[in-house]
């Protein structure tokens, strides 16, 4: 299979910037109509501080199709949601790899890869960079980067953990010449393409060789003195410190780590930090469709808010914020950022969510308690809470109306969505609820209606939640707790940090914890819920580590049927054509159906984004994603403010 650049209208039009520069006409905001480049790198070129634009862009500029010819400058305001809040700055900033998605999620398509070619059997993807591309420092970025990127993620000191040092199906990389270069798999990779496409795929191009390796005692044999030097225990500190890219909580914390995106880091995002601003990078490898580099928006601004999602909330409000979903966008804003937008300026688009529930429910399948393992293992029992839960109260109540009751399936936008599926148990019936209850063994209460496990204690399900991450999940949770309460299950909240949230799952003592229902839309690439994939897999934590081979001391063999989906996911793995692998994803989904292992509660409705009217080319409609970090998915480059 070979694959090239964009369609018409994309990378086709391959536009040289050679003799192609226009005037310059200054706007009376202070801003210039697109003509080559922005006015500051014009007057930095002059100065001799920059090389000329055509040295600058590679041999053929990828072109980035807009609805209009922007205007260069601004500042785009947002907000982050403390000094960890790395995900906004991956979903706004860091989306340039090999290979993306086009906007509507569908196709993979080139990027710093101007294309590719993937043999019979999935195991080889062989790779043409784009030629001429630069790091913001105005080095060449060629294939020595991408195998440095390689050597350091497999370094067991470095330690990081992607696709590139995933034990189950090792990867070498083999280097061609500067330009091409090909990866090869120990097993077929028949989903290689959709995870570079995503947000993983950055790893492989974010690490320079020529700045990262000076860090690295096989490059510099001082590299162990440096780093006692400037304070470190190791040069793997060192190193982490300074290229720290598989560590998500430092990502963006060195402004003098280059790379290869729209905008650079000035102002780092650190614990207490209180803004992390970025400038334009003059090395940028994209123009629009008449040649002028981009991107056209001189600089990003991101307060970072130690108050919370109502500081960002009265920021936006007040026209300080002009694009974001991320935080603000919730149920209850709502009528808020309606009713505001004449005065704050800004008016509302559309945000399809890429998750199918609101609420999940995941019972601990792998439970140390012998007891609560054989009541949570048993079908029946999850199929009384769930039709003891209602739906449509929690909607009414918590959505004001919006959504559906829903399981936890992929959603109706997606090709494997399943009515059935979807629907199953939903229906809320307190006798229905009972007769499964009794099947499962439960047919005693105690005096206060709850009913008493083999074990003759009440049934009492603790459910860990962070209220600090989705505050509707509490209002839910207490609707929820009531009414369980009535059907005669206790339900307790145990409101937590993160930190602790994931600290407790690998000792396996917890009853439940929530979540929202990743996997509505990109349910092949992201299927948690539907069998023990992942450490997200929370309800059967330790049958997913014998599926990955991680943590074999707490690892688990499955029940058949698990271990029939994980053999069935691995074939998808291998499978080199879409087509074979919807056929065996849907057998995967098949037994999902039957076993019935996680709970939901409903289709999670569409959210908005808040966008300031002045602001064009920026998506009125868009998915919400991780594997499909919006809003960087949707070419902020191309916005601009008028």
């Amino acid at each position: 299979m070979k694959h090239s650049s964009f369609g018409p209208g994309r990378g086709q039009l391959g536009l040289r910037l050679a003799g192609a520069v226009a005037v310059a006409a200054l706007l009376a905001a202070g801003q210039a109509l697109a003509a080559g480049q922005a006015p500051a790198l014009e007057a930095m070129v002059a100065s001799g501080e920059l090389p000329p634009l055509e040295e600058r862009l590679p041999a053929n500029p990828l072109v980035v199709p807009a609805d209009a010819i922007g205007t260069y400058g601004g500042t785009w305001r947002m907000g982050l949601n403390g000094g960890g809040d790395n995900g906004l700055i991956v979903k706004t900033v860091a989306y340039d790899s090999l290979v993306r998605y086009d906007h509507e999620w569908k196709t993979v398509v080139p990027n710093l890869a101007e294309s590719w070619e993937v043999n019979a059997d999935a195991t080889e993807f062989t790779f043409k960079l784009r030629e001429g591309v630069k790091w913001s420092d105005g080095t060449p970025l060629t294939t020595a980067d991408l195998a440095f990127a390689v050597e350091m993620y497999q370094d067991p000191d470095y330690a990081a953990g992607s696709w590139i040092d995933n034990k189950n199906n090792p990867v070498t990389m083999e280097v061609i010449d500067d330009y091409n270069f090909k990866f090869k798999f120990g097993k077929p990779n028949g989903m290689f393409m959709e995870t570079i496409a995503g947000v993983d795929g950055i790893h492989i191009t974010s690490l320079q060789k020529a700045y990262c390796s000076q860090f690295h005692p096989t490059y510099n044999e001082n590299a162990e003195a440096d780093a006692k030097a400037a304070g470190f225990d190791s040069w793997a500190l060192y190193l982490q410190d300074r290229c720290a890219w598989g560590w998500e909580t430092i990502r963006f914390a060195n402004p003098d780590l280059p790379s290869i995106y729209a905008w650079v880091i000035e102002t780092p995002l650190t614990a207490n930090a209180q803004r992390v601003t970025w400038k334009r990078n003059p090395y940028y490898w994209k123009t629009d469709a008449e040649g002028n580099q981009l991107p056209y928006i001189d600089a990003l601004d991101m307060r970072v808010s130690q108050g919370g999602v109502e500081e960002l909330t009265l920021a936006a409000l007040n026209g300080e914020i002009d694009f974001q979903e991320r935080h603000i966008a919730t149920t209850t804003n709502k009528p808020l950022f309606f009713d505001g937008q004449e005065a704050g300026g800004y008016h509302l688009g559309e945000v399809i969510p890429s998750a199918s529930n609101t609420l999940v429910l995941q019972l601990n399948l792998n439970h140390l308690d012998p007891v609560k393992r054989e009541l949570y293992q048993n079908k029946d029992f999850r199929i009384g809470i769930s039709h003891a839960i209602d739906r449509q109260e929690i909607i009414d109540v918590v959505f004001t109306g919006q959504g559906e009751p829903f399981q936890v399936a992929p959603r109706p936008e997606s090709n494997f969505y399943d009515e059935e599926l979807a629907k199953q148990y939903t229906e809320f019936d307190p006798d229905l609820a009972a007769e499964h209850f009794a099947a499962a063994g439960l047919t005693e209460k105690n005096g206060d209606g709850i009913y008493l496990a083999s074990d003759g204690n009440p049934v009492k399900i603790t459910v860990d939640v962070i209220s600090a991450l989705r505050p509707e999940w509490i209002d839910m949770l207490e609707i929820m707790q009531l009414q369980l309460g009535a059907a005669g299950v206790e339900i307790e909240l145990n409101n937590i940090d993160r930190t602790l949230f994931y600290e407790k799952r690998p000792a396996g003592e917890f009853d439940a914890q929530v979540w929202a229902g990743d996997g509505g839309i990109e349910a092949l690439q992201e299927p948690r819920y539907y069998f023990p994939f992942s450490d997200e897999s929370v309800w059967a934590y330790r049958w997913a580590q014998w599926f990955n081979g991680t943590r074999p001391e707490i690892a688990e063999e499955p029940a058949d049927w698990a271990k029939q989906q994980m053999d069935l996911y691995n074939q998808v793995r291998a499978a080199a054509t879409p087509e074979a692998r919807a056929d065996l994803f849907n057998q995967v989904l098949a037994i999902t159906k039957e076993e019935f292992p996680v709970i939901g509660v409903s289709l999670m409705p569409n959210s908005y984004s808040i966008i300031r009217n002045n602001l064009k080319n920026a998506p009125e409609s868009m998915f919400n994603a991780w594997l499909f970090p919006t809003p960087a998915s949707m070419d902020p480059t191309v916005w601009y403010f008028e």
